[in-house]
């Protein structure tokens, strides 16, 4: 980044603009409402009804940790309306290890949802299998009641906190899927991690592949990977069995919008992950996480309230590219809203509770050049995100975020935004053998906003600029 910022600056390539009267104001104007956000909804999985509340404490011991964890498993089976874990400083490690391996598991078949050639299905199945392995490790570390199966490296299964939280995650993205992710999962498989794991990467991939999964893969997969010694030596005899079954699969039915549906997935699930693996990676700063789930305008709103120990400070550093700090303190309140009507976009509303806390901070070396050389930017309260994303293979690929912001310590309207747009332009090539995307051209735009200027840079990339 600071060889950008040093490029920008010695170029002079930021343009400023004077705003007209309101214009701040309307670009602004928070998008989210919060206020009422009715009961809680609870996610349906194999036809259990999962709690639409979920409380999550940190706790000092790990003994009495674990046997709220065990409690915690039991309880789900009664479908509680909400449900609280204890998780020790341990078990949250082990949390954010198995995020982390689901999460690239994720990315694995994200990966492989961009070939759309022939000629790319070893490599679709080379993926695939890839993600299955991961997940199979996903599940020896949170496997109990499977006791002769392998765990990883022989240790306890510390991992267990994840458990519950995988049940929760998947009844969320398989709600946004709108039941295409688990739809098919038996009730006794719900609680089984591998289950879950193993047929939400077989639904991504072989919706990736424009394929019908077949009814008897699962259990025909899970077998061998449950087996396996050596996790490694099962890539390759995985790979092979999914690249003669998706061969024989039949084509996703026309206008079902399938792909599509189990695409969107891969697009924010990973990040998802990743915020709540720092989280738990974080532990020794929390006294709490609480998850809770509702449905506004037909869609799912998730609500996360994080409570930070008194004194202390909870990061999520480099979730996207060139992102500021995002700093907690206290206790803080955010709102998830997806598809927000009439914009489409993805909203996320961050709300301080009592004396609590969401700062946005542009720290760092590079930071500081660009707010000595290029834009005034200036740190203050977070209190808005909005994503748009329109993915296509002809035609613009389009992604939006805005960061509504309020500068601090900063002498009259604190009010501060700051925008990224990625345009990707792309058409299909069509050949006697194949059909695929090709992306001719690249446009970014970053803009900065303070009451009275808008600072923008734009960036255009052809396919001559490789």
């Amino acid at each position: 980044m600071m060889t950008a910022v040093l490029g920008l600056a010695s170029a002079g390539c930021i343009a400023s603009h004077n705003l007209a009267e309101g214009e701040l104001t309307r670009y602004t104007s928070a998008q989210a409402d919060t206020a009422d956000l009715g009961p809680y909804y609870r996610p349906s999985v194999g036809g259990r009804r999962l709690p639409g509340k979920w409380v999550v404490r940190r706790h000092p011991s790990l003994i009495w940790a674990t046997i709220s964890l065990v409690r915690a498993g039991d309880r789900l089976k009664a479908e509680p309306e909400e449900i609280e874990l204890a998780v020790s400083l341990a078990h949250a490690t082990a949390l954010a290890n198995v995020l982390a391996d689901a999460r690239l598991a994720l990315q694995d078949v994200a990966d492989i949802s961009e070939m759309d050639r022939e000629a790319d299905r070893k490599r679709w199945a080379r993926g695939v299998a890839a993600a299955l392995v991961r997940v199979e490790a996903v599940a020896r570390r949170v496997t109990t009641h499977e006791p002769d199966a392998p765990t990883a490296k022989g240790e306890e299964p510390l991992g267990m906190a994840a458990g519950p939280m995988l049940e929760m995650v998947a009844g969320y993205l398989n709600e946004r899927s709108g039941g295409h992710l688990l739809g098919d999962l038996a009730l006794e498989d719900l609680g089984r991690a591998r289950a879950l794991l193993v047929q939400a990467v077989l639904r991504l991939g072989f919706a990736a592949a424009g394929r019908r999964l077949p009814d008897d893969l699962r259990d025909a997969i899970q077998t061998p990977l449950r087996d396996a010694e050596n996790l490694k030596d099962a890539v390759e005899p995985l790979a092979e069995m999914l690249l003669a079954r998706v061969v024989e699969a039949p084509p996703e039915e026309a206008g079902s919008g399938l792909s599509g549906t189990l695409r969107t997935v891969l697009t924010y699930a990973p990040k998802a992950l990743l915020a709540v693996e720092k989280l738990a990676r974080q532990w020794d700063r929390v006294e709490a996480l609480e998850f809770e789930f509702h449905r506004k305008d037909e869609h799912p709103v998730v609500v996360v309230t994080v409570r930070v120990q008194p004194g202390q400070e909870v990061r999520l550093d480099d979730l996207i590219l060139f992102q500021p700090a995002i700093v907690f303190r206290g206790a803080s309140r955010i709102v998830v809203q997806p598809k927000l009507p009439g914009t489409g976009e993805t909203v996320v509303a961050f709300e301080p509770v009592g004396d609590g806390a969401v700062d946005l901070r542009f720290e760092g070396v590079a930071y500081g050049l660009a707010r000595l050389l290029v834009m005034p930017l200036a740190s203050g309260a977070l209190r808005e995100v909005r994503v748009f994303a329109k993915t296509r293979q002809e035609g613009d690929q389009i992604i939006n975020v805005a960061l509504l912001m309020e500068a601090a310590g900063e002498k009259g309207d604190p009010r501060r935004l700051l925008h990224f747009q990625d345009v990707r332009h792309k058409r299909l090539l069509r050949g006697p053998f194949e059909l695929r995307s090709v992306v001719e051209g690249k446009e970014q735009v970053f803009n900065y906003l303070t009451p009275d200027r808008r600072y923008t840079f734009r960036r255009v990339k052809t396919p001559q600029d490789r």
